[in-house]
């Protein structure tokens, strides 16, 4: 973006900018001379004097025309000229001038952050569709292979029941994949309407529990909770979302015959809700990706789950205004600890 030659259309204003002020200037002067000559004021200027007056006049013009042109001009169509790769998906381009004009500087630094940005969003949108797509297919293709099973005729009645079992549960995970991904796009849109009610959120987090009783009375996991009582105002739908995926989380990573836990404390400008469990745990560098789109750090039990749970929790709690956190150690379990302020 550091043309040195100067293009056809530069040279083109330079010289319109030349023109318009020596003409400007000329006017100038036949302005002051029929100004003196109406107040009756004598002077004499000779030919060489007035053809001085208007060389200094170009000469003004053309140092004018050189700072305008360098300064205003120039930086201008270096942003045109950018503007026009953004608009064709370039979106690694950047523009820097050495004007020292703040206004330019300023502009120019906004452009690269809003082209830094898209670069950014192309990125996310791309590696979206590339994980829908791979999410989609997994299921798509064991439901078809179960399916072209069930077609023969020699299957004994247990095979068959297994086969459904196994189609229901891939259907199972793409219905929990649309609905998760309708979720994550109304939020982020911020289309989703906030409906918020004053409920008591103690008494939200035992129905999560009890909505969850199939899975932990499956792997007899007992529970150790202790909740203050909270009247808190906020999106019940929402959080009842929170909850269920933090809670089936500890759930599914829990050993058999474990124990999760749960606290809830009042305190004075805000709401802190932990929930924790004994299980494997993760590493520092899995805990700074566990809230990414369709990451998972453990396959053992990606079949049980599309990576967006978390992701969609972290959203709905930043659109409460809170914070969500958490702590583990590999082998030693995690807790997951949601801070919402009460105001």
């Amino acid at each position: 973006m550091n043309d040195k030659k100067m293009s056809p259309r530069m040279r083109a204003y330079y010289s319109l900018i030349v023109v318009i002020i020596v003409l400007f200037s000329g006017a100038m002067v036949t302005g002051v001379l029929f100004l003196l000559d109406s107040l009756g004021v004598s002077y004499q200027l000779s030919f060489i004097t007035l053809i001085s007056i208007f060389v200094v006049a170009a000469v003004a013009g053309g140092m004018m025309s050189y700072f305008v042109g360098r300064r205003i001009l120039a930086p201008m169509l270096k942003l045109s000229k950018a503007s026009a790769e953004v608009a064709r998906g370039n979106f690694s381009i950047t523009v820097s001038d050495s004007s020292k004009l703040e206004e330019v500087q300023t502009t120019f630094r906004n452009f690269n952050a809003m082209v830094k940005e898209l670069d950014s969003i192309s990125t996310l949108s791309n590696d979206f569709v590339a994980n829908v797509s791979h999410e989609f297919k997994t299921p798509l293709t064991a439901i078809e292979g179960y399916a072209m099973l069930l077609q023969d005729s020699s299957l004994s009645p247990q095979e068959r029941s297994e086969y459904l079992d196994k189609i229901l549960l891939n259907i199972h995970r793409l219905t929990t994949l649309v609905g998760s991904i309708l979720m994550l796009s109304k939020i982020e849109s911020k289309s989703i309407s906030e409906q918020y009610t004053t409920f008591r959120l103690d008494e939200q987090l035992r129905q999560a529990v009890v909505a969850l009783e199939p899975e932990w009375e499956e792997k007899q996991i007992s529970f150790d909770v202790a909740l203050d009582e909270v009247t808190f105002r906020g999106c019940e739908s929402l959080l009842t979302h929170v909850w269920t995926n933090l809670l089936g989380n500890a759930i599914k990573f829990s050993p058999d015959g474990g124990q999760v836990r749960i606290r809830l404390l009042d305190q004075k400008e805000c709401v802190v809700v932990s929930i924790t469990d004994h299980g494997c745990g993760m590493s520092q560098e899995v805990q700074e990706r566990i809230f990414d789109k369709f990451y998972q750090a453990d396959s053992s039990h990606k079949a049980q789950g599309n990576g967006l749970g978390l992701s969609l929790v972290k959203r709905i709690v930043e659109l409460s205004d809170g914070v969500i956190e958490v702590v583990s150690k590999p082998g030693e379990g995690s807790t997951f600890r949601v801070i919402l302020p009460k105001s």
